[in-house]
């Protein structure tokens, strides 16, 4: 599932996917709320959120689906195009599994998605060990 309200990034990402695997069913939708709707009757196996979304921020989405005991799992990658390290960190802090930069190239767009879903989802804990460790924030990129 890819939480995301630019039309550039959900047509980048449907290419990518499709390059890697035609079969892999992509879900998107435009903002928080629609978010919320959709996953009270779907349970996605990993979600791309992105942070800037109208109605409610990605960020405000994270803290939801912690929140609720049937999404506690639920790997999370934000998506964003913002490097701050607060941003980064407060993604963390509220749940998310890994930063991921978008690239401003779709070869490097492209490149980190197929780095991305290549990682073991089967224990997402131990990406987020991976790439927040000792209170240092990284992103992916």
């Amino acid at each position: 599932m890819f939480a995301e309200d630019d039309e550039d990034d959900q047509l980048y990402f449907s290419e990518v996917f499709r390059e890697i695997d035609p079969g892999i069913q992509i879900v998107f939708v435009r903002d928080g709320l629609q978010l919320s709707q959709l996953l009270r009757n779907f349970s996605p196996d990993l979600l791309f959120l992105d942070l800037e979304m109208p109605y409610k921020n990605g960020l405000q989405c994270l803290v939801e689906l912690r929140e609720d005991p049937s999404f506690i799992n639920l790997p999370v990658v934000v998506f964003s195009s913002t490097m701050r390290p607060a941003n980064i960190q407060t993604a963390y802090e509220m749940g998310a599994h890994l930063f991921l930069h978008k690239s401003s190239t779709y070869f490097e767009y492209s490149d980190c998605l197929k780095q991305v879903l290549k990682m073991d989802w089967s224990d997402p804990g131990k990406i987020r060990e991976h790439y927040c460790t000792d209170t240092i924030y990284h992103s992916f990129n």
